[in-house]
């Protein structure tokens, strides 16, 4: 019996090809899209599950004085929560920087590098972290200094094959580093990245003796700077709130003279870390809870428009099967029999959508990788778990789909099916069907709307004016040289040799300036600890910070409002001089920009005062707001900012490259275009819109194939009614109106209602900036114009090929 209807089922999929296609589409992209949600949300909701002790794994929540949520924190927290907390297992403090390394080779130096995620630990983190070591004893790894761990593919990067454990590397010049360990690096779901550890006091080490104790003293004991991530490991069974709850003990004991209003510290899970950080100064990039919700929905949405495809187009094709039910119910078959055969189909359908939407998944997780930096694979993706899911969507969809329409089907009068009628009234189920074409509607529309509004807010990104030019600037990578080494001996020349470079490409008739600073403008800033004049060191606040010498206002055309800027004339200016931005004016209260000049500050113990005032401009990323900015002059630059006069050509490139390449032999040349790397701070957003665009895609197309069924069946439902009104003299515009007219309305409503929907959503997702575009009427009219002219060509398409049929051969039955 079972294998009777499996056969009937199959026989009819193959009697209908053109209904057969169009669910097979329809389920398929469905089904495709809801695994890639699935397992797109997974991998997001899996961050960190790698480390074994994950459930009692925190890392410490600042809030600072001035009410910044920091990630990191003050470095003396670490150590003396130990002492403090009888509930705390180990803490560690973990310091991230870039780092200029070179492989040596006798008494030469080669293959320099500017080494990213560079990170000085404790020791103890070893035993928070899960680091799966390939080489190296994990208990030693770190405790002696001037040694460092390597993930396996840094060791492969300097060393090749070989073996990496006792290798030696040069850190910063002159500081020899030796392998003690080889791990594996970290997998992507991870919310930090590193490239190398190196033991914490050795950060020290890397500077000038002066400079190394200074920052050491410091560091011991400020409770208010924040400077390293403080990762803390609770004893199993312990509840963090009880450590939450006794921080205020702990701060009177060991850092009462700095205890600032504001300022709070707290456990924050590792495991939340992804999805639920609001705090500045993340290593990694971050999700939240609302994006996986809006992907979820959209996935859930159009895996239902899909089922609504199918309802529609098997009830329109029910009636062209009126003959057949009612032949089998003469025969004997029972209503029950045939709500089987009906949802057998339906299961066929689902089951060869589901094959091809493995395809689907297969083919398309490369690009779920490029979009999200992920490293999914499809044996990865097929597990247990998944599968158990697609099984039960599977059952789910055959019953959602096939369920309406084996219901209407076998309500039809066997007399009447043999006859041509179904025995049910005109407006049967009509209003059920229409309903559900105004929903598939609905969520076309406010995706169609979505997307334009997600691609207007990139574009006004990439577009807004930041008070600052950022065209035509390249940015080279100085490999953190101290340019005050050259006094104590540990750099050579390299002070001279730069200033040679920037006097050899100043001469080059491309090139307008050059600069230096400490900072990526427009993309990061470093906060410090300030006391400005008016206020008290007991009012320690914080304060964007960048280094920037006399070249710098120049270069990137920085409007000044009021005093002067860095001058080679005054000698004092390295030593004492400020420039601040309107920001921090009118934040510390200092009256008009001219009454600002001459006002003293305290950066972190370099005292001196302002001597110029500039326009506010866009430091840092636009998801945040302008604040106060300190501008200074330092001994140690990061980057030199090339300002070019035309387009950056690769001719322009080479010589640049030629000219480093003379002076600094031992220095890979690595640069990046300002341009780009500012609208790369937003590719987060930028895959975010992406996606969508493709959802809609997949929306727009499925929400198609809805109209197109509903068409055919409202065209099957109106043959001898067209058949009539040519005969009665009705024209094929005429017919062609009217239908319009019917669809025209449920387009209508199902705009009117999307139209909040999109608003809310959009409105949502703006407030991840700041700086953000309006909603605008025309985005929706643009929306409401593409939605009527898919749609409207989906309806003639169908509508034309019945209203110029012959009327004879739709009233020949009568």
């Amino acid at each position: 019996m079972i294998f009777n209807f499996f056969r009937t089922a199959w026989r009819n999929i193959l009697k209908h090809k053109t209904y057969a296609l169009i669910n097979f589409i329809g389920l398929t992209c469905g089904l495709t899209l809801s695994l890639l949600i699935f397992t797109y949300t997974r991998e997001e909701m899996r961050y960190d599950t790698f480390h074994e002790k994950l459930d009692r794994m925190y890392r410490i929540k600042y809030t600072a004085p001035n009410d910044l949520l920091l990630a990191s924190s003050p470095p003396p927290i670490a150590p003396r929560m130990k002492e403090f907390f009888p509930e705390v297992e180990e803490t560690a403090r973990v310091y991230g920087r870039n780092i200029s390394i070179s492989l040596p080779k006798g008494n030469d130096v080669i293959d320099s590098f500017e080494e990213r995620n560079v990170f000085f630990a404790d020791s103890s983190i070893t035993d928070i972290w899960s680091l799966d070591f390939i080489a190296g004893d994990a208990e030693r790894a770190l405790k002696e200094p001037f040694t460092v761990i390597l993930t396996d593919e840094s060791a492969k990067k300097y060393f090749g094959d070989s073996n990496a454990l006792g290798e030696t590397l040069i850190f910063s010049g002159d500081k020899l580093f030796k392998v003690s360990g080889v791990v594996k690096k970290f997998p992507t779901s991870s919310h930090i990245q590193f490239n190398m550890l190196v033991p914490y006091d050795n950060m020290f080490d890397l500077e000038s003796p002066e400079a190394s104790q200074r920052l050491r003293n410091n560091l011991d004991v400020n409770f208010i700077i924040s400077h390293s991530y403080t990762y803390v490991l609770l004893k199993e069974g312990t509840d963090s709130k009880t450590v939450d709850a006794r921080f205020d003990d702990f701060l009177k004991k060991y850092a009462l003279p700095q205890l600032q209003r504001g300022q709070v510290f707290e456990l924050f899970p590792v495991a939340d870390i992804h999805l639920q950080s609001d705090m500045l100064a993340e290593p990694g990039t971050v999700n939240s809870y609302t994006t996986l919700y809006i992907f979820g929905g959209v996935g859930l949405l159009t895996l239902l428009i899909a089922c609504i495809n199918y309802i529609n187009l098997a009830t329109a094709q029910s009636f062209a099967r009126m003959k057949e039910i009612g032949i089998r119910k003469i025969l004997g078959s029972a209503r029950s029999q045939l709500i089987v055969q009906f949802l057998l189909e339906s299961f066929l359908f689902c089951l060869v959508a589901f094959a091809l939407s493995l395809g689907g998944l297969y083919s398309t997780l490369p690009l779920l990788n490029q979009l999200t930096g992920s490293e999914l694979t499809f044996a990865g993706v097929l597990d247990v778990q998944t599968i158990v899911m697609a099984i039960s969507l599977l059952l789910v969809i055959t019953v959602l789909a096939g369920g309406y329409p084996s219901l209407f089907a076998t309500r039809f009068d066997s007399v009447n099916s043999l006859k041509g009628g179904s025995g049910l009234s005109l407006g049967s189920g009509n209003f059920l069907r229409k309903g559900l074409v105004v929903f598939q509607l609905i969520i076309t529309s406010a995706l169609i709307s979505g997307s334009l509004m997600i691609l207007k807010q990139l574009n006004y990104l990439q577009n807004r004016p930041l008070g600052f030019n950022k065209e035509n600037v390249l940015v080279v990578q100085l490999q953190s040289q101290n340019l005050n080494s050259i006094f104590s001996g540990t750099e050579g020349n390299f002070v001279e040799r730069l200033e040679s470079y920037r006097k050899e490409i100043g001469a080059q008739s491309f090139i307008k300036s050059t600069a230096l600073t400490t900072s990526t403008i427009g993309s990061g800033i470093v906060f410090r600890g300030v006391v400005p004049d008016g206020y008290t060191q007991d009012d320690n606040m914080f304060v964007a910070s960048l280094g920037a010498d006399y070249d710098f206002f120049d270069t990137y055309n920085v409007e000044l409002l009021a005093g002067r800027i860095f001058s080679e004339e005054v000698g004092s200016d390295p030593l004492e001089g400020f420039v601040v931005n309107e920001a921090a004016v009118k934040e510390y209260n200092w009256g008009t920009p001219e009454e600002a000049l001459g006002r003293t500050i305290n950066l972190e113990g370099k005292v001196g005062k302002v001597i110029g005032v500039v326009r506010d401009f866009n430091f840092a990323a636009l998801t945040t707001s302008i604040s106060a900015l300190v501008i200074d002059m330092r001994v140690r630059y990061g980057l030199l900012s090339i300002k070019m006069l035309n387009e950056n050509t690769q001719d322009n490139i080479s010589v640049l490259k030629s000219k480093w390449n003379e002076l600094f032999p031992e220095k890979t040349f690595e640069f990046f275009f300002l341009d780009d790397q500012l609208n790369n701070q937003y590719q987060n957003y930028q895959n975010f819109g992406t996606i969508i665009t493709y959802f809609t895609f997949v929306a727009v197309l499925i929400s198609c194939l809805g109209v197109y069924g509903l068409i055919l069946f409202v065209v099957q439902r109106k043959v001898k009614e067209i058949g009539v009104r040519k005969v009665l003299g009705s024209t094929v515009q005429g017919i062609l109106k009217l239908i319009f007219m019917e669809f025209t309305w449920l387009i209508l409503i199902a705009f009117i209602i999307a139209v909040p929907f999109s608003y809310y959503l959009i409105s949502q997702w703006f407030e991840n900036f700041v700086y953000h575009t309006s909603v605008d009427v025309f985005t929706y009219l643009m929306s409401l114009g593409i939605v009527l002219t898919i749609v409207g060509f989906t309806i003639f398409y169908n509508a034309h090929k019945a209203a110029s049929a012959n009327p004879v051969n739709s009233l020949r039955s009568e």
